[in-house]
């Protein structure tokens, strides 16, 4: 009779055959391990990209080229422009290389179903049974292991482990077509933006845990990438695609976070105020801007480039703030309002200059509507 420590033994010695066999049937096409797993990964998904196989095999994106060079010198794989988004590129495993690995393995097929012959249908089905679900396991705690290692996509959210990070950068790239017209009419600040779909990003306190971040999408996902403390997530759509976008993002605090968006967004809403901050830059404009800030440690920078919609913008009670902007049509500075500015404005809190700790807010290209106040 088989005990659990026998049965542990066994599924021990199944995994390391498994890599030895892997290695085997590597060596015997030319490649080492990592280059096959990389071709295997390639063909388990039809629109593999090399961002996609990067996150997939753990490997740092110029590995991957190096990999994919290598596996096309061999003619194994093609690099082809996407043809819904020419600056896409997608890996294609070539069919008749395709045929020479399943050759590859068709013996080793046909031992392990000689194996399962030698007994009963019901044990044979039983096996199948478990074997499938054994795979699935394995392949649930190695995705597991690779994301607490390096992060990655679990269930719906892209994680990533904090180790010994103390400076991190979010770095959003929209990829949003837009159009944003600034300017004074007739006393007023005038801006009107119009763009294909909505782009959403949310951001808020994680819990104190071993994640830097952990971020759920709604909607079609960013391609994500995290390097020395760097998460950056990019958009890469076309014109006629108009689904929206959403990303719900958690910051570890013990990290001090610097935030970017590229290319404009449609609503950037953040509670910040337990979360240490570098800054936040926004290029190509902000229709929804919703920011709760938290202590500045120094002088903490808020630029937005190509303007403002509607903003509110909540600082800790007694942080000094200086606002820089190219004109206003509606503004409530800490409870002093103006109207109708098409000029530069220039405001400051009265103890801004003699403040060691203070925000300094710039927003180039118009704001229709602003509302700066103290928790």
């Amino acid at each position: 009779m088989s005990t659990p420590d026998s049965g542990s033994s066994a599924l021990r010695r199944l995994i390391a055959e498994g890599i030895g066999t892997h290695e085997v049937v590597a060596s015997s096409l030319g490649l080492n391990a990592t280059d096959l797993r990389c071709l295997e990964l390639a063909w388990s998904e039809e629109d593999m990209t090399p961002t996609r196989l990067a996150e997939l095999s753990d490997l740092t994106s110029g590995a991957v080229t190096g990999v994919l060079d290598l596996l096309e010198l061999a003619g194994f794989v093609r690099r082809e422009s996407d043809p819904n988004d020419r600056r896409r590129l997608l890996v294609r495993v070539d069919p008749e290389k395709r045929a020479e690995l399943e050759a590859q393995y068709a013996p080793i097929i046909e031992r392990a179903v000689a194996v399962a012959a030698e007994v009963s249908p019901a044990v044979a089905g039983g096996g199948n049974a478990y074997l499938a679900a054994l795979a699935d396991a394995l392949a649930r705690e190695a995705d597991l292991l690779r994301v607490e290692t390096y992060g990655g996509m679990i269930d719906d959210a892209y994680r990533v482990p904090i180790g010994d990070v103390a400076r991190a950068r979010l770095v959003l790239q929209t990829g949003a077509p837009r159009l944003n017209l600034g300017r004074a009419a007739f006393g007023q600040q005038v801006r009107m933006v119009a763009e294909t779909a909505a782009t959403r990003l949310k951001l808020r306190q994680a819990k104190p845990d071993g994640e830097l971040i952990r971020a759920a999408f709604i909607g079609p996902p960013p391609d994500v990438r995290t390097s020395d403390g760097t998460v950056t997530m990019r958009y890469r759509r076309s014109v006629i695609d108009t689904r929206s976008r959403e990303i719900d993002a958690a910051l570890h605090p013990a990290a001090a976070w610097a935030i970017e968006v590229e290319n404009g967004i449609t609503d950037l809403e953040a509670d910040l105020r337990r979360v240490s901050l570098v800054g936040i830059t926004a290029r190509g404009g902000v229709n929804h801007l919703r920011l709760r800030l938290p202590e500045p440690s120094g002088t903490v920078r808020i630029a937005i480039e190509g303007g403002v919609s509607e903003g509110r913008l909540t600082r800790p009670a007694g942080v000094p703030v200086l606002l820089i902007t190219d004109g206003v049509s509606r503004l409530d500075f800490d409870g002093r309002e103006r109207e109708s500015s098409g000029v530069a404005v220039r405001l400051r809190s009265r103890a801004y200059d003699r403040a060691p700790d203070r925000y300094e807010i710039e927003i180039g290209g118009g704001i229709s509507k602003l509302t700066i106040d103290e928790e």
